[in-house]
Order: structure tokens, then sequence, then C-alpha cells
């Protein structure tokens, strides 16, 4: 296993950390002190870039802590991916790993995968996206569980009610990411960033993951405001 920091020593790094999230190969091709400046945690797409050598190369060398997710369709996934082709991906690169992202919906199908990255101490982040609405609190907040490290959840953001749900979820008491997607959502982010979502997105390269994604570097230096 690549040498692991401790969740507390990542979260306590900033009260707002910046993801860069890499889909295609030209976020693999950024140099080490641009990733530095651009983001606190890089996070390969693996369902967008694949698993082969090029890709365990860029996270073998990664200076900075390492977020893997191989995103499946029903969340918002490239290429289709079955459970067996993204167990695969996980299995891959988690040698690498620091942190790993599995849609909460999907954690009965990931058990071994969550007990490895429990037993080398990778920070296990259940995530829950909607690309539609943002669903009622208590909706959301029951999907909450004791085997997710920090919760993420990326939600449509349709109208200022939705905004206030967003921002409720910040209240719990677990440690939680929290991102609205579409145009309000989009303005909103560094809003949830300084209200206390632990993870924030952006992207590196040419291929944002969600709607309404910033560039990493630019959400980045405004969380630093």
């Amino acid at each position: 296993m690549k040498e692991v920091t401790p969740l507390h020593q990542i979260l306590e790094h900033s009260q707002a950390l910046t993801v860069a999230a890499i889909a295609c190969q030209t976020g693999l091709t950024t140099a080490s002190n641009e990733l530095q400046k651009a983001c606190d945690i890089v996070e390969l797409r693996l369902d967008s870039l694949g698993w082969e050598q090029d890709v365990t190369t860029f996270a073998s060398q990664c200076p900075l802590p390492l977020l893997v997710t191989a995103r499946g369709s029903q969340e918002g996934g490239a290429n289709e991916l079955t459970i067996a082709q993204r167990k695969l991906a996980y299995q891959t690169l988690l040698p690498y790993a620091s942190l790993i992202d599995i849609e909460l919906r999907d954690f009965p199908h990931f058990i071994e995968i969550l007990e490895e990255a429990r037993a080398n101490k990778v920070i296990i982040v259940g995530s829950f996206h909607h690309f539609e609405k943002t669903p009622a609190l208590d909706e959301l907040l029951e999907k909450m569980t004791v085997l997710a490290d920090i919760h993420k959840f990326a939600l449509q953001t349709n109208d200022h009610r939705d905004l206030g749900i967003l921002l409720e979820l910040l209240e719990t008491e677990s440690l939680v990411s929290v991102m609205g997607m579409g145009p309000l959502g989009s303005a909103a982010r560094p809003l949830m960033g300084k209200a206390g979502s632990i993870l924030n997105y952006g992207f590196l390269g040419d291929t944002p993951t969600a709607p309404g994604q910033w560039p990493a570097e630019l959400l980045k230096r405004t969380l630093e405001i």
C-alpha cells in the first residue's frame, strides 16, 4: 500500500479541501508543482480513465493524497462499467489510494473492497448523486451509514429551498462533503466549502465530472479568500 496520510491529518490540512477530479488523459500530464497549486487531493475517475499502466504510473508518482473512484453508470459514471469491472479497477488502484469513493447504494456489492480499504486505513467516501433534484433532508440522512468515513452528496440545486437542504446537511455530526449541480449549485459551491463541506470538487484537464463543476485551481483560490 502507498503510504497513507491519516484521516485527521488530511482533514486538519484545511477547513475546506479542494479535490481535483481527473477524467481525461490531459489531466494525467499535469506536472507535480501544478497539481499542488490546484488542489489538496487528486481524484482519479477510473470509469473514464481506465486502470492501465499510464494511470497506475501517475498514481504511484502523485505527490498528493489520491482519491480513487470507479463511478457506476446509475450515478453518472462513464462507460457503463459492470460491478466486476469496477471491483477490478478498485483492486488495481487501492495500493496507491488514500481515499476511495463508492456510491452508498452500491456498498453491498463492494464489501470486500471496503474491508480491504478499512484494513489499510484508506478513507471511505460514501457518495450519493441526484441529477434532477435535491431530495428531502430526511431521505438524505437515511442514506448515511457507519461504513463510510465521509458522506458525499452531489445534488441538482434548482431553488433556494434546495440550497437550504444542502446547508442543513452540513449541520450533521458526521463528516460531510456537499455540493450543488446546475447553475445555482455551481454558484454556491464556494459557499458550501465555507459552510463546512470537507471535500470540494473541481476538475483538472479538459473534462468536468459533474454539471457546473469549477476548474480545481479556481475553486481552491476562491476557498482561500
